[in-house]
């Protein structure tokens, strides 16, 4: 009775410590165990135990669940004595040894998890009547939990039934109660690999250069024109610069829009040049100078516009390609405050749109 409450005690005690961790199972799939335990032994065996049972034994998990161990256990007793031929009297000692395979299952994967065991093994006993083995069958349930990373405990109810017909001659079986606890020392796992060291600081990337999405050569930040067209010549601002075509001789007498002979040889070198870059589109830009009224001028720097404009349609050039727009004296190129000065601001000039 001793050693039966000091399993159950120890039981408890065991299962208590196991319950902050979860099984090693597949973390640690191998183990050596060992128990002890003590035995409720079958009434007609006519004995009595004086030694505690204890087991050693060798398993393996498979997957999370299963484990299925290599056992071996042992206990020992005495006979007793018949009323008739001396009371209280005992024989020679007699012992049960087991090996055999026992199965677990164990259900969830909670901190403290039940298992089913079910075993098969071959018992020897021996005896003062004589000695030999018999097939053992073991059923139980149990209660298994985790100490620390190596260590595990369980506790264990197992009822084994075997099947010796030689240590009483009136008996063909017998079944037997084993109450037992346990320790494993689980191994065989991997160990997790260290951490990676901490990655180095990454250097924040350098901010990207300012585009310069219209393509002028001058940055989004600076450029006060940001869509200019392609092959535009610009200032330093991104705004594009007239390029304007100084067509010298092309002066007008004063209050006239009538081309002179000096003119004509310069606008027919400009015709066969436009007719040989037939892509470029122009304007034709008429000035004057700042005598008579702003109105009157600006009509008078139109007519020539249109005066040039049609000659050079005359000589072939593509009046698609020309527009006449007058300026009237708001560009002079030289004071108008001398008659040379005037004469320079009465002109025409062509002023590329378009290449």
């Amino acid at each position: 009775m001793k050693t039966r409450n000091l399993v159950l005690s120890l039981a408890a005690a065991s299962l208590a410590l196991g319950a902050g961790n979860l099984a090693a199972d597949a973390d640690q799939p191998y183990h050596v165990s060992g128990q002890f335990g003590s035995v409720n032994l079958d009434n007609d065996r006519d004995t009595r135990t004086n030694d505690v049972w204890w087991s050693v034994g060798f398993g393996r998990f498979f997957g999370n669940n299963f484990s299925l161990d290599l056992e071996y256990d042992q206990f020992s007793g005495t006979f007793r004595g018949t009323q008739a031929a001396a009371p209280g009297a005992t024989y020679d000692q007699w012992k049960l040894s087991n090996t055999g395979l026992m199965g677990r299952y164990y259900f969830g994967q909670s901190k403290v998890r039940p298992y089913l065991a079910v075993g098969v093994g071959s018992q020897k006993h021996r005896s003062v009547l004589d000695e030999g083995r018999a097939i053992s069958a073991s059923f139980g349930l149990g209660l298994a939990g985790q100490l620390t990373k190596h260590f595990s405990a369980r506790a264990q109810a197992l009822y084994r039934t075997d099947w010796d017909d030689n240590s009483q001659f009136q008996q063909q079986r017998y079944n037997d109660l084993i109450l037992s606890v346990g320790l494993n020392f689980d191994f065989g796992g991997k160990d997790a690999p260290p951490p990676p060291p901490p990655a180095a600081p990454v250097a924040p990337p350098p901010p990207p250069p300012n585009p310069d999405l219209d393509g002028d050569g001058v940055l989004n930040e600076r450029d006060k024109c940001p869509n200019t067209r392609p092959g535009a010549v610009v200032d330093l601002d991104g705004c594009e610069v007239e390029a304007v075509i100084e067509l010298e001789g092309i002066h007008f007498d004063f209050d006239k829009a009538t081309l002179k002979p000096e003119a004509m040889v310069v606008l027919n070198e400009a015709a066969a040049l436009l007719s040989k870059h037939d892509r470029v589109v122009v304007e034709v830009a008429g000035h004057t100078d700042s005598r008579g009224s702003e109105s009157y001028n600006q009509g008078l720097s139109e007519r020539r516009a249109n005066a040039v404009k049609n000659y050079l349609t005359s000589k072939g050039v593509k009046a698609s390609r020309l527009s006449a727009r007058g300026y009237g004296e708001s560009r002079p190129v030289a004071s108008n405050d001398t008659d040379a000065g005037r004469a320079e601001n009465r002109r025409v000039e062509m002023i590329i749109l378009d290449r």
